[in-house]
């Protein structure tokens, strides 16, 4: 594992002393779920405040910021509703355009302490190929960049990555936040829970291989713990299972802990070894929520990726029960994934946990790799 993050912290922008009459291009993520009428959903708006803390503190020590964003899967996407939603508590402006004239005029007339945002940089195909040209107006009048969208930086896009090649650059400070706590994983000598859940395998699995060794338990539930009761000779009916996915070398790890009750597609609450051959787990049962939570009372560091349940389909239970569970333990709290942080906020339970990361992929694989391309990329041209 490389050790760059224990030197994101000497990189951050508190270490540039002079920031008053700088342009500073800042890349943030307010990639959040828009409502119906197209306007910013009453709590989704998370990602988007956590943001203001590096964008305040440029505008307090006088520099112009550039923000540089997306949202949603469609590269039609507009970023016009977040704006029109942060410019409630900021003074901002838009620009819907990335034209090389009307970037320079609006960036070259900015005053000191202003802010700009930009449209959803993934409406032009050079974000995903890495490609920052489509950026080089604004290198050309920006002063420094700021990597403050650490959700995205597992990704090699223009926007974190090649970007850097063209100016001074640095992190955030909700970057620096997102890497100091979840390196407090790194640390964890004893009691350490894992908790896993959702249906996205890949990098989950990689993260249970890895942490394995040195966690007391790891709690597995959601889609994910199908693979671990099939493999271990359970009826899973018609569940929903990855057959890609080899877990030979944990399966009979004493430390997984399995569900023992779930929650069917009936709504009916059924022990695992009595699952039919037409059925299908849902989210996880009332007993199994207690083992879990049992075990995480005993824990010192609890780190949860994941929902319990069929989440889009809200089978929720089982989630807002280890949300209840993590809140009232004593343990250390490090929690992920934009499903798992809507229940935790959809449950006023916030001020509870320790810390919430805006990541989900970008968290699973920080943990897995200890960095990210968004980190190496700053680290080592400075070194």
């Amino acid at each position: 594992m490389k050790d760059n993050w224990k030197h994101v912290q000497q990189h951050s922008i508190e270490h540039v002393s002079e920031l008053k009459g700088k342009k500073v291009l800042l890349r943030i993520d307010v990639n959040v779920s828009l409502g119906e009428n197209g306007v910013v959903d009453a709590g989704e708006d998370w990602r988007i405040l956590k943001s203001y803390r590096t964008i305040n503190y440029l505008v307090e020590r006088g520099a112009s910021v550039v923000l540089l964003s997306h949202i949603g899967r469609d590269p039609h996407d507009s970023l016009k509703p977040v704006y029109e939603y942060m410019r409630q508590t900021m003074n901002l402006g838009f620009l819907p355009t990335y034209d090389v004239e009307i970037i320079r005029q609006a960036i070259s007339g900015m005053a000191h302490g202003s802010v700009l945002m930009l449209e959803n940089v993934r409406q032009l195909y050079q974000e995903s190929e890495d490609d920052s040209s489509f950026l080089d107006p604004l290198v050309e009048l920006c002063d420094c960049y700021v990597n403050d969208a650490f959700s995205v930086s597992h990704r090699a896009h223009a926007s974190v990555h090649d970007v850097v090649r063209k100016l001074p650059s640095y992190f955030g400070l909700q970057f620096c936040d997102e890497v100091n706590n979840l390196s407090k994983a790194f640390d964890s000598e004893s009691d350490m829970v894992l908790l896993l859940g959702g249906a996205k395998f890949g990098t989950k699995l990689e993260l249970l291989q890895k942490f394995l060794p040195r966690v007391t338990y790891a709690l597995v539930g959601g889609a994910l713990a199908n693979v671990f009761l099939r493999a271990r000779g359970i009826n899973i009916g018609k569940s929903f299972v990855d057959d890609t996915v080899d877990i030979s070398d944990m399966v009979d790890s004493e430390k997984i802990v399995l569900p023992i009750d779930v929650v069917d597609q009936h709504g009916d609450i059924v022990a695992v070894d009595q699952i039919g051959n037409d059925d299908m787990m849902l989210d996880i049962g009332p007993e199994t929520e207690q083992l879990f939570e049992t075990i995480i009372d005993t824990s010192n560091l609890i780190v949860w990726n994941g929902p319990m349940g069929k989440y889009e389909d809200r089978y929720i239970s089982g989630s807002v029960a280890m949300a209840d569970g993590i809140a009232k333990a004593t343990a250390y709290s490090i929690v992920g994934g934009g499903d798992t942080a809507t229940v935790i906020l959809e449950e006023g339970l916030e001020e509870n946990f320790d810390f919430i990361s805006t990541g989900g992929g970008a968290m699973l694989e920080f943990l897995v790799q200890g960095t990210l391309p968004g980190i190496d990329n700053i680290i080592e041209k400075e070194a």
